[in-house]
């Protein structure tokens, strides 16, 4: 015999996702699915001035753009 329990799972989704360059409010789709963004994640090491410091940002496409040409940086294209 089994005898089972309800559970409820509760979990968290974003609501909104505010770019962090410009302020701007990046789209959203569907319940916890907005328009695409560049999310950058870094948890300095050793042998940096900032160890153990955690960087996020999220960064929507237009400021994106910006940031690579801002740099330098040209786009690797991949298919």
């Amino acid at each position: 015999m089994v005898k089972t329990k309800s559970v409820v799972d509760v979990k968290e989704i974003p609501e909104k996702i505010i770019c962090d360059a410009c302020g701007r409010e990046i789209e959203k789709i569907n319940d916890g699915i907005f328009a695409d963004y560049y999310k950058i994640e870094k948890t300095w090491g050793y042998f940096s001035e900032k160890d153990g410091r955690q960087d996020s940002f999220d960064i929507c496409e237009k400021c994106y753009d910006k940031m690579l040409k801002a740099i330098g940086l040209q786009n690797k294209i991949s298919e």
